[in-house]
């Protein structure tokens, strides 16, 4: 069976679906005769043009499950994009909110929250008074009931040391004030340095500036407390004799302090992570950076010059009382001294050291 039929080109395309119809033909029938046919079928396609017109087809029904699915993909992106804002809105809120520094939005809580730190604020100043009547009236030990002695009849006893032997007394209360007012005159007026701190986020990444002038602080505080035990104008032993009373001043004293700047910050408006918890706040501190002056950086005050200096001049007075009594000063004293020497003036010398750490730049002043 012949079929007539065009010429195969390669590189030229027909148009797809386009029907062939072929001339009248003679074939042969199988009787021998010739018969005359008119056919009216396509044309069969050769295997390129068979290919062509797959194509063809897979491009239409492409074309149309493409819009369909288009239409579809369209809606989805809408959706996925809104869902995406959203989203970032919600971001952008929740970050806002954890700019604000004036509120802590961890709902974190440390040393056991309100609880905790009410236990500490009273547990404290009872261990440190428990520990003073242990040195000064147990000699050194700790305070336990005498054989024969009831608890209720022991605990009397520790409160009435504490009411008649560390009553805080007019000459306790002149002695820790005059010391923390004289310190707070050297830290100003004494020759020093300025120092930048870290930057603070609160603030915009401000750096504040800090004068430091520690060392010339704890050489003038030596010079002149000297002076004033030889001169018989203040025996420096009477820090020890006046021990318990001065601790209840130095404790009175602190509740008070730090009552001031709670409620300072909070009418400056310038507390900082605040829980709304008071008792919470209150320990934790409201305020990182108090002043005085713009100078006086009470942080920077609190963490040397009160706690350490005075240290240093208790073991010095311990020595000049075992040196007025016995002639001699006992290694052990010796020893105290010497390491109260070195810590405080390592603080006095490397307070420019000090700004950089957390508890300048990151905790508020308890």
């Amino acid at each position: 069976m012949i079929y007539l039929s065009k010429p195969f080109n390669p590189g030229f395309v027909e148009t797809p679906g386009r029907k062939k119809y072929t001339r009248r033909s003679i074939v042969s029938g199988f009787d021998g005769d010739d018969v005359e046919s008119d056919s009216t079928s396509p044309e069969p396609l050769s295997g390129d043009d068979a290919r062509i017109n797959r194509h063809a087809k897979g491009f239409m029904n492409g074309y149309s499950n493409g819009i369909t699915n288009g239409y579809a993909a369209s809606a989805a992106l809408k959706a996925e994009l809104g869902a995406t804002i959203k989203a970032e809105n919600k971001e952008k809120a929740h970050i806002k909110e954890l700019d604000n520094p004036a509120v802590d939005t961890s709902h974190k809580t440390e040393f056991g929250g309100s609880l905790g730190m009410s236990a500490m604020m009273i547990g404290f100043p009872m261990l440190m008074y428990y520990m003073w009547i242990g040195a000064f009236f147990y000699d050194g030990k700790f305070p336990t009931p005498t054989p024969g002695q009831d608890w209720s009849t022991f605990f009397a006893h520790l409160v009435n040391l504490v009411r008649t032997e560390a009553y805080p007394s007019h000459r306790a209360w002149s002695i820790y004030w005059y010391f923390g007012l004289v310190q707070m005159a050297f830290y100003i007026l004494l020759p020093g340095v300025y120092r930048k701190g870290k930057p603070l986020p609160h603030l915009n990444g401000k750096q504040l500036d800090y004068y430091c002038s520690g060392m010339w602080s704890f050489y003038t505080s030596i010079t002149l407390g000297l002076v004033l035990h030889f001169t018989g104008v203040f025996k420096l032993y009477t820090l020890i004799d006046q021990f318990g009373p001065i601790m209840s001043v130095a404790i009175i004293s602190g509740f008070i302090c730090s009552s001031i700047a709670y409620v300072s910050a909070y009418v400056r408006g310038a507390t900082l992570r605040m829980t709304g918890y008071p008792i919470y706040d209150f320990f934790l501190g409201a305020e990182l950076n108090p002043r005085l002056f713009g100078i006086l950086d009470f942080k920077m005050f609190l963490e040397v010059r009160i706690p350490w200096f005075m240290l240093f001049f208790m073991a010095l007075g311990t020595c000049m009382r075992q040196y007025e009594r016995y002639g001699y000063v006992s290694g052990e004293a010796c020893f105290l001294l010497l390491a109260q020497y070195l810590y405080a003036g390592a603080c006095a010398k490397g307070e420019h050291l000090i700004i950089t750490t957390w508890w300048v730049y990151r905790l508020t002043l308890e």
